[in-house]
């Protein structure tokens, strides 16, 4: 299934598709502006290397390092799981899945790209499709559990 010409037509707005309810990107928002959350990569299947951005206006903390506005964490390199401090100045946090295909160019958010979201109690798990137009949702599967 290729969903680019459905989120052309709702203009980045999620879209219904066989009862779900997909995305091309997710705004979590905090109840405050510090807070921790915990990635966890769950499991892929797909050619390319999987990967989740992180967003927000400020900044994160990710093992003692400062990164600003954005982070790329990859599946063939980031740990399974990781906590990240996130300092957001407006308590918004943006969450969407990339790829990285073989020659080394990273997308995201065409073709068969989307996700549909499970909330689970403080956690968000994301079942993701990558740019390959089909609608299996498991080329990425990741969760984020957030400490408020």
């Amino acid at each position: 299934m290729e969903f680019q010409t459905l989120f052309t037509e709702s203009k980045g707005q999620p879209i219904y598709y066989k009862g779900r309810e997909l995305h091309l990107a997710n705004k979590i928002f905090l109840t405050k502006n510090e807070i921790t959350v915990d990635v966890e990569f769950i499991s892929t299947n797909s050619k390319w290397a999987q990967g989740i951005v992180i967003g927000t206006k400020g900044y994160f903390k990710v093992n003692n390092q400062i990164l600003p506005f954005k982070i790329v964490l990859w599946e063939d390199t980031a740990p399974k799981k990781v906590s990240i401090e996130i300092f957001s100045k407006d308590k918004k946090v943006n969450v969407y899945n990339v790829w990285r295909t073989t020659d080394g160019t990273v997308d995201y958010g065409h073709n068969g790209a989307a996700f549909y979201i499970e909330k689970i109690e403080d956690s968000f798990v994301y079942y993701c499709n990558d740019g390959c137009p089909d609608d299996d949702f498991d080329d990425l599967i990741f969760k984020v559990k957030v400490h408020q």
